[in-house]
């Protein structure tokens, strides 16, 4: 078991001493007065909220079908041609 040697209030005392200084601002980043309109960052919000939740329908969608697919023996399977593909990193049968 380890434990601190220094007594939890001293921590909090340090803080309190410290002063905060703000960072100054990333290039690329816009300056307070010249900053985008608020209706535009809400629209962008809305179409990234959008992109990123069809990304992820998309991405569970091709984890279920590959569930299906890897299942299957290979050979044609109606209008379709399965393959048994061994993942990266595991060696092939000897």
């Amino acid at each position: 078991m380890v434990r601190s040697v220094v007594a939890p209030a001293a921590l909090i005392a340090d803080q309190a001493k410290t002063a905060i200084a703000e960072a100054p601002n990333p290039a690329g980043l816009d300056e307070v007065d010249e900053s985008t309109p608020v209706e535009q960052i809400e629209a962008a919000a809305r179409e990234y909220e959008h992109a990123a939740d069809q990304a992820r329908r998309t991405d569970r969608g091709e984890r279920t079908a590959k569930k299906v697919l890897a299942r299957l023996p290979a050979g044609t399977h109606g209008t379709w041609r399965v393959s048994a593909l061994r993942p990266r990193g595991r060696p092939g049968p000897r």
